[in-house]
């Protein structure tokens, strides 16, 4: 059957519209079908205003859009059967009874959707697949995607989605190159809730399926919050989060006021499932400080303000300011510090770089941490080839001590016996480069034994005496 429809503004009414033919309509015609259609053909084009009240049925494969639009009207519950692929120009949702996807292929659509309302169910099968150039308008919580969609291009885009009567878009931005993008949204928790901690917590009510299904391009993301769902009490310790099995945090702010939206900080590369989480434990700010004593140890001193939770602080060093190593640790507490408390750790181990940065990691409940800021200290104190002669040596002489130091410096050095008594304390003026330095132990008159000579609490050198 050959439908010809030339260029006017008349409206055509029928009840069942079939294509076996050629169906083409014009610019700034109105067909209206109250009924179904049945498209049979390849030789589909619509220019003009297509209205339905019933349900469509394309068997076909249709790839000339035209310019127009197919308008979904009726007052039940409307099929789009996709036995074969089609592509639609315009496309506008206008039944409350919504509009369901169904068949074997995907629904293109290369300009404009309109809901207005009603949702429109789709499946991993029967997807609204939005190209290049497309857009959307009006979605809400009473029309918008129930199920998947996917968005091929660069351009932006958000994704016009939700379920369970919640409009719940995501969205993605800065596209680096041509990727085809699926997003779908799921009203309830997933499965599995364990973070890594950075975060404490992912939401329980909520999360997205942000994807890539063809291509490789990067982008930055964006989901819609709304603070009477994701289970926070404010949007200030919000963030996202990524099932990195298990979820882990992704840096991200709020982007926008009315509505909110909660953005990545960055371009991501990892695509998968997103949620909020909350933003760590509240994590004020640790003022610290870090400088090398005159016994060339490193104080690290940092101040707990009240209300902060730290159950344990670990103490790292860095000889790059990259990567950090644990040198110690002392215990929090188990409950909120009640008041401003100072704690103190002191590195005595003399090391050879230059420079040393240092920094707190606090550790809280639920496996979350962070960190203080990061001091760099000059080391003053750098000291090499250490050696002690004559060793042994008799109890009626001086035994020296020969080092290399890069900078002048003075050193208090302690001799101790085995069983820990001191015996001589002494201070020494060391110079830069190698020298001998010579420590007065004739006149102790020492017993034959072994001795300790303390350069710093973790710095000694055994040496052994013969009485003579």
């Amino acid at each position: 059957m050959l439908f010809l429809f030339l260029h006017s503004k008349r409206t055509f009414c029928q009840i069942i519209l079939t294509n076996e033919g050629q169906l083409t309509i014009m610019n700034s015609q109105i067909v209206h079908v109250e009924g179904h259609i049945f498209n049979k053909s390849s030789l589909f084009s619509n220019s003009g205003d297509l209205r339905l009240t019933g349900n469509f049925w394309n068997e076909a494969t249709v790839n000339n859009t035209g310019n127009g639009i197919l308008r979904f009207i009726g007052g039940q519950e409307q099929t789009f059967f996709l036995i074969d692929s089609m592509e639609v120009f315009n496309l506008e949702i206008d039944n409350p009874s919504g509009l369901s996807l169904s068949g074997d292929f995907s629904l293109a659509i290369y300009n404009e959707t309109t809901f207005l309302d009603g949702v429109v169910n789709t499946n991993q099968t029967n997807l609204m697949a939005f190209q290049e150039n497309a857009i959307h308008s009006f979605a809400n919580e009473f029309s918008h995607i129930n199920g998947p969609a996917t968005k091929t291009g660069l351009s932006s885009f958000i994704f016009p989605i939700g379920r369970g009567g919640m409009y719940r878009p995501s969205g993605i931005d800065s596209v680096t190159e041509t990727t085809t993008f699926i997003s779908e949204y799921f009203n309830f928790g997933y499965s599995d809730l364990q973070t890594d901690g950075t975060i404490q917590k992912v939401s329980e009510e909520e999360y997205w399926n942000l994807d890539r299904v063809n291509g490789i391009g990067n982008a930055s993301i964006s989901f819609l919050y709304d603070e009477t769902i994701g289970g926070f009490d404010s949007i200030e310790n919000v963030q996202l989060g990524y099932f990195n099995n298990p979820w882990t945090e992704v840096e991200s702010m709020n982007i926008s006021v009315s509505p909110s939206f909660m953005a990545s900080n960055n371009i991501i590369s990892k695509f998968g499932l997103f949620t909020f989480a909350e933003n760590q434990i509240d994590q004020p700010i640790i003022d610290f400080d870090a400088y090398q004593s005159d016994i060339c140890a490193m104080q690290l001193n940092w101040i707990i303000p009240p209300e902060t939770q730290a159950i344990n602080f670990e103490l790292e060093i860095s000889f790059d300011s990259l990567n950090f190593t644990k040198i110690g640790e002392l215990p929090g507490d188990s409950l909120p510090y009640s008041s401003f408390e100072v704690l103190e750790f002191l590195d005595y181990e003399l090391y050879d770089e230059e420079f040393i940065t240092y920094r707190v990691k606090i550790l809280q409940p639920g496996d979350a941490f962070y960190y203080t800021k990061s001091i760099t200290i000059e080391n003053k104190c750098i000291f090499k080839n250490f050696s002690i002669f004559p060793n042994p040596v008799s109890s009626s002489e001086n035994i020296n001590l020969r080092m290399s130091s890069e900078f002048d410096q003075t050193l208090n050095i302690k001799i101790y016996d085995m069983p820990g008594n001191l015996i001589l304390e002494q201070q020494i003026d060391i110079k830069a480069g190698n020298k001998v330095y010579e420590i007065y132990t004739e006149k102790l008159g020492l017993p034959s034994a072994m001795y300790l000579l303390q350069l710093t609490p973790r710095k000694s050198l055994k040496f052994v005496v013969v009485y003579d």
